[in-house]
């Protein structure tokens, strides 16, 4: 994105010049967004970090062209990416004759696939799953009040970090007592990963010498 600032002559304040109002109040992009309930001692070395990296004023009033098109200053925006994800399947079944009953008790293997081969996918983990009808609703109760079909356990599932084209398992257990014969899901809820994103790129800047 091109930014809408015409006006790209010196002198410049590096740290107003990328954080906007912020850093002219002495805070950061970076410590506006700080995510709640992050883990105190990380929190502490970032933010004394920052009001070190505050304390240096960077003031300049000459900045180098890109090789590559015209000077500009990005604003810092979203990055619109496609639908990047693992992909998820469960596998289940000692024997191509074997099927899910009423009264039954399999194991069953969720699996997680990173597709991509330029992509790695840092902390990938599953917070739960959970059994439904086809239509969404509950699946019937017992009179005893449990479900008549249940998943062990529901979660969390950790696959860690998954390298390009890599695949990660883990096994659960389908209960099911007197459950109603018909079409049921499998939620798998709460997919939550980074992405980390393998490229090799160049840049260059340009400047001239003054002739004496």
């Amino acid at each position: 994105m091109t930014d809408d600032r015409k006006d790209l002559k010196g002198p410049f304040d590096i740290h107003t010049l990328f954080g906007g109002a912020d850093a002219a109040k002495g805070k950061s992009a970076a410590a506006a967004g700080a995510a709640a309930g992050a883990d105190p001692v990380a929190e502490r070395c970032r933010r004394m970090a920052l009001e070190v990296q505050g304390e240096q004023q960077v003031f300049a009033h000459n900045v180098l062209k890109p090789c590559k098109g015209e000077l500009s200053f990005p604003r810092c925006a979203e990055l619109q990416l496609p639908d990047v994800r693992p992909r998820f399947y469960v596998f289940w079944g000692a024997s191509r004759c074997d099927c899910i009953e009423s009264n039954d008790s399999e194991i069953m293997t969720i699996l997680a696939y990173n597709p991509y081969s330029n992509f790695s996918l840092r902390g990938v983990t599953v917070n739960r799953i959970q059994v439904v009808r086809a239509d969404g609703s509950p699946v019937p109760t017992l009179p005893d009040g449990t479900p008549s079909i249940q998943l062990t356990p529901r979660g969390p599932y950790c696959f860690g970090e998954m390298g390009p084209c890599s695949i990660a398992y883990r096994q659960f257990v389908l209960q099911l007592r007197g459950a109603v014969g018909g079409p049921y899901r499998i939620l798998i809820e709460g997919i939550c990963f980074e992405l980390c994103l393998h490229r090799m790129v160049e840049d260059c800047v340009t400047f001239d010498v003054c002739q004496d």
